[in-house]
């Protein structure tokens, strides 16, 4: 596809941004982004963590989208109707009804790529499919990584991935009812998520017990059969066509 998605990394992150690179052929996230919005054709997407908005843009003119960023500095043009709020995603859930702020019964499309933290990661999704419907897709980023130090909680690397990776196997642990498939896609990953079910409480009813209970989990012992553990799949258009049901 032929988009300019080039991504500016700290320069002592050359090592592991080349690791990635060799790892995840193909394309890249944000392409898969624009795949996405083209072939899905939401009418309501909501992003959590849209910084400059570069991956915001990617809503078409038809699209309702909703970008929620406690520090964005917006400096892409937007085709869609977009509204902004510039806050934590938590107090934005608090705040507002998301049916009543898109003027939509349910979101179509998300898109989470918050904090880096599998503690956010999972409050963002229990909080996106209270608003979902049968055919919801929520897409994770920075689920796949390659390089341990890389997903630590703590930074301790200019290309960081965080825990957020913990998020794909908490959910096959207590939602097995989703369906999940992660992308191995530059830099760090894409997880797809669906057959949400807004009437579910387990997750957030098992809030506390979860995030006590994975919160020091390591990524060294799932490194070894870790495509197994994040139920990765082909990075082919075909591939997550046929498992979305798209035409």
């Amino acid at each position: 596809m032929n988009n300019k998605t080039e991504q500016h990394w700290p320069a002592d992150a050359a090592e592991h941004v080349r690791l990635a690179q060799e790892r995840f052929p193909g394309s890249n996230y944000l392409e898969w982004l624009i795949w996405l919005h083209q072939a899905v054709k939401p009418k309501s997407y909501v992003e959590i963590g849209v910084e400059s908005g570069k991956s915001l843009q990617f809503a078409q003119s038809f699209t309702k989208a909703i970008g929620i960023d406690p520090a964005f500095q917006v400096i892409y043009s937007q085709e869609a109707w977009v509204k902004l709020f510039k806050m934590p995603s938590d107090d934005f859930f608090i705040q507002y009804d998301l049916k009543e702020v898109l003027g939509e019964k349910s979101v179509d499309l998300a898109f989470i790529d918050g904090l880096h933290t599998f503690d956010q990661t999972l409050k963002d999704f229990i909080n996106i499919e209270h608003y979902s419907n049968s055919k919801t897709i929520v897409a994770i980023h920075d689920t796949f990584p390659v390089i341990p130090i890389t997903a630590s909680r703590e930074r301790k690397t200019g290309f960081w991935l965080g825990d957020t990776w913990k998020i794909v196997l908490i959910l096959k642990k207590f939602r097995p009812d989703l369906k999940i498939a992660t992308l191995p896609t530059f830099p760090s990953g894409l997880t797809l998520v669906t057959g949400l079910n807004r009437k579910s409480d387990l997750l957030f009813d098992k809030l506390e017990m979860i995030l006590a209970q994975w919160m020091e989990v390591e990524l060294e012992p799932y490194m070894a059969d870790l495509e197994a553990h994040l139920n990765a799949v082909e990075n082919d258009y075909l591939t997550i066509s046929k498992l979305l049901k798209l035409k």
